[in-house]
């Protein structure tokens, strides 16, 4: 899902009542190969209903950098920018001071040259990282000013996907 605006007919639309909306939070830290580059603050914004979860990260600084994912519950799947992720791997990594959930491990359902790489979430955190696939990783943590731990991040993701063939 990007972040588009749709126009639906009020008929589609699920009433304001099933819908729960929760803020928070989010820093994100930009590598570019493995350098830290900047840090920015953003807005969470996810829209939860019955079947399926719309994250939308707003950049405090930088409207151009929102990003939105759309996940349905259903099946599992994961929606960036009309791309479709799969799930290939539950519970893949795991660090209790982010989340009390596991992340799951998501790649391109359909890989493309330069497309997208893995991606690890989980239905109440959100995304943890992004890999855009030209060298520049974002990650995505609840607190700011947690430079070291977002390098460490870095990482071990890495190593939890490339270093380890995410595929078999």
């Amino acid at each position: 899902m990007s972040c588009s605006n749709s126009k639906k007919s009020e008929k589609n639309q699920l009433p304001i009542s099933q819908i729960e909306k929760v803020i928070e939070n989010r820093f994100t830290y930009e590598f570019y190969v493995d350098s830290l580059k900047r840090e920015m603050a953003y807005e969470l914004t996810k829209k939860i209903n019955d079947s399926s979860i719309i994250y939308n990260y707003k950049n405090l600084s930088d409207s151009e950098k929102n990003i939105g994912f759309k996940f349905l519950k259903k099946t599992n799947q994961l929606f960036f920018i009309g791309t479709e992720f799969e799930l290939i791997k539950e519970n893949h990594y795991s660090d209790k001071t982010l989340s009390e959930q596991g992340f799951d491990l998501y790649v391109l359902a359909e890989p493309i040259d330069d497309g997208n790489g893995p991606m690890f979430f989980n239905p109440e955190y959100g995304i943890l990282n992004l890999d855009n696939g030209w060298g520049m990783d974002l990650i995505f943590l609840k607190n700011g000013q947690k430079t070291e731990l977002a390098k460490e991040l870095n990482i071990t993701l890495k190593e939890k996907t490339f270093y380890n063939n995410v595929y078999n």
